[in-house]
């Protein structure tokens, strides 16, 4: 229903709901509720902890960041100093919220106050790393203005104004009336006068990345707990439905997002809260959740699964990944074929946000509905798909002797959102490791997201992936650089996935380069990778190199064949010289990782080359 929905149509769903704003967010409006998830065993733990957290925050309260701590982006790229801070002192919202939800204690409510009186005090709730976002040469000419930049609403000012709109509307009359009034003006300053009396686009109004999501449904939901005159609300939430839309086209048909799983789940998640709102502010007359697209969508992630919390990692992302057990559960209602996750892939940590932690709890289905549940375990021997407008494979292979294999590629282009120069790149994943990986996500500063510097570190560099390096040339940043699919083809043995990957490059005297994967998954043999590489010159190169990114150790086995954990590696030994770099990555949650780049460099090159590596996968013997 979101391409369909006329203004009409929403106007007169929202005039014709007798209930206006009573019914919003059962669940949490039901005190029965609270009082269930407060005494089930799987959640006593992390109720046990915000106890000793509301305790600590009543007697020692968090400081605001000092302005120094504010300066520190602009003056030296850092952004952790500031936001781990700031993180602590919005914990309070969090913290006394959800107590405040399941037991009337004077403490609770007055630490609710506090926290919210504190939020209100904040100079903006936009984050140093965000401010300025509309200037063209952002981050450029921000830090070095006498004068500060305009308001805008980032991430962290629209999720904070969400989870402030609705701790109102379930605990507002508990609170004393000034902390409520004052919180109202501040939603209405800080988030309504900025998006919705100024006409100028917000920067990420224009983009298909998880921003839209989070920042147009925060701003929905917002508009949707405070603003009781339905024409009005119609004028305000058609502005977010049209940005909700622009999000939408970011997906392929098949479903996939070139951000991958754990972005998936941070914007589609606020899609999903913001239009289970809206469908009971309309009284069910309004299921943007309906159509096609989103079940596809809502899919996407099952098929990013590789196994022991594992996933596929393309661009800034980390390489496991926990779900949102309530956000899996609310969708599968809207498409039964949608499975839980497996164990390992369930978010068994409450997290540190209200919106998240809310919907986990009151979402998730009760223990004995997850002990009867369907199976999320696979039920085929294979689970792939080719996402033709993206560009991705990714193929998962139970193999003969019971283990999994996955294998997984990408073409695209070169300014995706988060991007990495990566066209080419794939990974392989054999029982729990990824032994073909992708480094990831690098730490977030200023620097990292200006290209000059982002692609010269190893996260985001096409140097730091498994695609090659042309006569010295590494690939280049900018649409314009990008790939074609050639030809996919998916029979009952084997997947072929070919990208011309010309366009890629920015060597002048490339003529063509195209890479063939061709996945062998026989049903009674161990599965195979073979990538063939084809290029033709103007003129001869002076080198050609084949990278390899390995999340294991490669060990010589003899010329020609590399071990790489559970696979092995073959190629022809009088072609390349082999030699093997260790690299140490951080990623931006500050885990430290060791890699390997794999570097086979031609030994004689010509105008016209061919190239074939072979990864065969070994038997554990099962």
């Amino acid at each position: 229903m979101l391409t369909t929905l006329t203004l009409r149509q929403l106007k007169t769903a929202l005039e014709q709901n007798k209930h206006g704003t009573t019914a919003l967010f059962s669940e949490g409006a039901s005190p029965e509720r609270w009082t269930q998830i407060r005494n089930d065993r799987r959640f006593a733990e992390f109720w046990e902890k915000l106890e000793e957290q509301a305790a600590g925050l009543s007697e020692h309260p968090i400081c605001p960041p000092p302005f120094s701590d504010f300066l520190l982006f602009g003056e030296t790229g850092d952004r952790a100093t500031y936001q781990t801070n700031r993180t602590e002192l919005f914990s309070g919202l969090h913290v006394f919220g959800l107590l405040a939800m399941t037991d009337e204690r004077p403490e609770w409510k007055k630490g609710l106050e506090n926290a919210i009186w504190s939020i209100c005090n904040e100079y903006t709730w936009v984050l140093p790393a965000h401010l300025g976002l509309y200037v063209n040469e952002y981050p450029n000419g921000i830090w070095d203005q006498p004068h500060a930049p305009r308001e805008t609403v980032d991430l962290d000012a629209a999720v904070a104004g969400f989870a402030l709109a609705e701790i109102l509307h379930l605990a507002g009359p508990r609170l004393h009336p000034w902390v409520a009034q004052r919180a109202k003006a501040e939603i209405e300053r800080r988030i309504f006068q900025v998006y919705f009396h100024d006409p100028t686009p917000q920067n990420w109004e224009l983009k298909t990345n998880n921003w839209p999501a989070v920042c147009a449904s925060s701003i929905g939901a917002m508009a949707i707990y405070l603003i009781e005159d339905s024409e009005k609300l119609a004028g305000m939430l058609w502005r977010v439905i049209n940005v909700l839309r622009q999000y939408l086209s970011g997906f392929d048909e098949q479903g996939a997002t070139p951000e991958g799983p754990v972005y998936w789940q941070f914007g589609f998640s606020h899609l999903v809260y913001f239009t289970e709102l809206l469908k009971e502010r309309t009284g069910g007359q309004i299921t943007l959740l309906d159509e096609q697209k989103f079940g596809k969508i809502a899919q996407f992630p099952q098929f990013c699964l590789l196994t022991n919390g594992k996933v596929v990692n393309f661009s800034d992302a980390p390489d496991e990944a926990r779900f949102h057990t309530g956000l899996m559960q609310r969708l599968c209602e809207y498409f039964p074929s949608l499975q839980l996750p497996p164990d390992e892939y369930r978010m068994n940590v409450i997290p540190v946000s209200w919106l998240e932690a809310t919907r986990l709890m009151l979402w998730s289905p009760n223990q004995q509905d997850t002990e009867a549940g369907p199976s999320s375990e696979p039920q085929e021997r294979v689970q792939e798909r080719i996402f033709t407008g993206n560009q991705w494979v990714i193929s998962k292979v139970l193999q003969p002797d019971g283990c999994i294999a996955a294998f997984a590629a990408k073409g695209g282009y070169n300014e995706e959102p988060h991007n990495h120069n990566d066209l080419g790149h794939f990974i392989l994943h054999v029982d729990g490791i990824t032994v073909l990986a992708d480094v990831g996500i690098g730490v977030y500063t200023k620097q990292y997201f200006q290209p000059e510097h982002r692609y010269e570190t190893i996260h985001a560099g096409s140097h730091g992936h498994s695609v090659p390096i042309i006569d010295g040339y590494r690939q280049g940043f900018g649409r314009q650089y990008k790939s074609h699919l050639l030809q996919h083809e998916v029979t009952e043995d084997e997947v072929r996935f070919e990208l011309d990957l010309t366009e890629a490059y920015t060597c002048p005297t490339l003529k063509s380069l195209t890479r063939e994967f061709l996945w062998r998954r026989p049903s009674v043999e161990a599965s195979q990778l073979i990538i063939t590489d084809k290029s033709t010159f103007r003129e001869t190169p002076s080198a050609f190199q084949e990278v390899f990114i390995c999340g294991v150790e490669p060990q010589q086995i003899e010329m020609g064949r590399i071990a790489i954990g559970t696979v092995e590696m073959h190629f022809s030994p009088s072609d390349w010289l082999v030699e093997v770099e260790a690299v140490t990555a951080v990623s931006h949650y500050g885990v430290e990782s060791k890699y390997y780049r794999l570097m086979c460099n031609r030994k004689s090159v010509s105008a016209s080359m061919e190239s074939q590596f072979r990864f065969e996968i070994k038997n554990q013997g099962r």
